[in-house]
C-alpha cells in the first residue's frame, strides 16, 4: 500500500514538473515587443503583408479609430484572392525614408516590391511603448519625398 502511494506521488510530481516545463517553454517563445520606432514599423509592415494580424494588431495604438480601420483592412485582406495574398507574403519591402519628428513620433515611408507604391505609417511612443497610429495612413497626409 505504501509503495502504491509513493508511486502515485512520483507520478503527480513528474506530471507537475512536465506541465511547468511546457509552460515555461511557451512563455519563453512569446514574441518580444520591438523597443524602437523603426523595428516597430518594420515588424508591423511585414506582419501586415504576411496576413499575420495577431502580430500587427498587437503593435497598434489601441484607440477606437485605429481598431476600426485595422479591422476594415483585415476584412479587405481576407477578401483578396489567394494568388494576391501569395504575392503580398512574398513581397520584400523597402524603407524609403525614416523621419523622427520628435522623440516620440516617427514617420516611415516605405514601399513593397509587389505594389511599388510609396506608403507611410506613423509610429508613436505611448506609455513608453512604440505603436503604429494606423489612422495616419488614411488621414490624407501627403507622402514624404523618398
Amino acid at each position: 500500500m505504501i509503495n502504491a502511494i509513493s508511486m502515485i506521488q512520483k507520478i503527480k510530481y513528474f506530471f507537475l514538473v512536465t506541465v511547468l516545463f511546457v509552460f515555461s517553454q511557451c512563455q519563453s517563445e512569446k514574441k518580444q515587443r520591438p523597443t524602437n520606432a523603426l523595428e516597430t514599423g518594420r515588424t508591423f509592415i511585414k506582419a501586415s503583408l504576411d496576413g499575420d494580424f495577431e502580430t500587427a494588431s498587437s503593435l497598434l495604438v489601441a484607440d477606437t479609430q485605429n481598431i476600426q480601420l485595422f479591422t476594415a483592412y483585415k476584412e479587405y485582406y481576407n477578401r483578396m484572392t489567394d494568388e494576391k495574398k501569395k504575392h503580398y507574403k512574398a513581397a520584400d519591402y523597402i524603407i524609403n525614408k525614416f523621419t523622427d519628428l520628435n522623440d516620440s513620433t516617427t514617420i516611415i515611408n516605405y514601399s513593397n516590391d509587389y505594389m511599388n507604391k510609396p506608403m507611410e505609417i506613423k509610429v508613436v511612443k505611448v506609455n513608453k511603448e512604440w505603436g503604429v497610429d494606423f489612422k495616419y495612413t488614411y488621414s490624407g497626409n501627403l507622402p514624404m519625398n523618398p
